[in-house]
């Protein structure tokens, strides 16, 4: 059989697809049952653009399986506060899906001399302001700067667990003793996840609507793309 090309939403469809036919729980951080034998986090950080994460939800909601999407409140490529991702983001909370926060703490806290924990409830403050409700899950978004200025994680040293949160997408619990799996930069660096779904029972995927498409990622352009083409 032809899988469908990678980093397709055909490919995606495909990949949820296979994961429900081995007996594998697919869910958002909100709805994931540790009990479960064979289960899958599902996790998107989308970090640069707004275009495929309605695409994402609308496959997961088909399949009958949810997932977190974690939204950064800082990104200059988007507005947290705007009509388009409120649009985004309500239509992700209908089809059942989970809002975080994508938070950068330590990035803007070097930049601007300013607190990292500080920030990170200050973030957690505005993300639920526009949900108008709490918010659960969260995790780090680390660009390059990072590399440049050797920025420490988070973690390191804070405990983002104290800032209210009930789940740390990068805890070694949902990394260490699950397999974890991601395509950050559009590399899967331990290759097609397919090969690993039948090699472990427990998995965090996180994939980013960055790098997929719908026939050919050079007509998405996912950094130039006009606002009015995100939904």
């Amino acid at each position: 059989m032809n899988h469908p090309q990678k980093f397709s939403f055909a490919y995606y469809k495909h990949l949820l697809s296979q994961m429900k036919d081995r007996g594998f729980q697919v869910s958002s951080f909100a709805n994931y049952n540790p009990l479960n034998k064979k289960t899958v986090i599902m996790r998107h950080d989308v970090d640069y653009t707004l275009h495929g994460a309605i695409d994402f939800g609308r496959i997961e909601a088909e399949l009958g399986v949810t997932s977190t999407y974690l939204f950064r409140v800082h990104a200059d490529e988007y507005n947290i506060f705007s009509c388009t991702t409120f649009r985004v983001i309500s239509e992700l909370k209908k089809l059942g899906h989970e809002i975080g926060l994508h938070f950068e703490s330590m990035n803007i806290g070097r930049a601007l001399d300013l607190d990292p924990m500080n920030l990170l409830l200050r973030a957690k403050t505005i993300i639920e302001a526009v949900l108008e409700q709490p918010v659960q899950t969260c995790s780090e978004h680390r660009d390059f700067s990072n590399i440049v200025h050797e920025t420490p994680k988070f973690e390191s040293l804070f405990d983002p667990y104290s800032a209210g949160f009930k789940f740390f997408a990068m805890d070694p619990k949902y990394t260490k003793d699950m397999k974890y799996l991601s395509e950050s930069n559009a590399n899967w660096r331990e290759g097609d996840p397919l090969v690993h779904l039948d090699q472990h029972n427990r998995f965090q995927i996180l994939v980013h609507p960055d790098w997929w498409f719908d026939s050919d990622f050079l007509l998405k352009g996912p950094y130039v793309h006009s606002r009015r083409e995100q939904l």
